[in-house]
């Protein structure tokens, strides 16, 4: 129950609440898209940043230790295989996701947060010379 109400809260300081869609729901993981309306994104110099920001609002802590990343998407490649082995876990999947996204061409960028035993990852990207819409997804377990 706190992941939807925590993932709710980051999606609204977003802005890309109104129109999101849950794309996975569970108890253990709850992974949500939408789009960013934020008029106050172009203040930012980039993604990054403004996606770290919007963490620190929410009260988490900025993750950049490459073994808690690759955990923290154990986990949910895990939780989505329904804790089966047999498949390798995807662990380079935020970095993954980047890289398809440029080659798209797309600008895209993600931050992972923790807050106690809850970690949060946020992926945003859009087109390189439209700029709109900004696609989010936000990512709880």
């Amino acid at each position: 129950m706190i992941i939807r109400a925590i993932t709710g809260r980051i999606m609204k300081s977003l802005e890309a609440f109104k129109g999101s869609k849950p794309i996975y729901d569970s108890n253990e993981l709850l992974i949500v898209r939408g789009v960013c309306r934020d008029k106050k994104f172009e203040e930012y110099k980039s993604i990054r940043e403004y996606l770290e920001e919007k963490l620190k609002e929410n009260g988490f802590e900025i993750v950049n230790n490459q073994e808690d990343i690759e955990l923290f998407v154990e986990k949910i490649d895990r939780i989505l295989r329904g804790g089966g082995g047999g498949v390798y876990p995807d662990t380079f999947g935020f970095e993954r996701l980047k890289r398809s996204f440029e080659e798209m061409g797309c600008v895209c960028d993600y931050v992972i947060g923790r807050k106690g035993d809850i970690t949060v990852g946020i992926s945003m990207w859009y087109d390189k010379v439209k700029r709109e819409p900004k696609f989010v997804e936000v990512v709880c377990c």
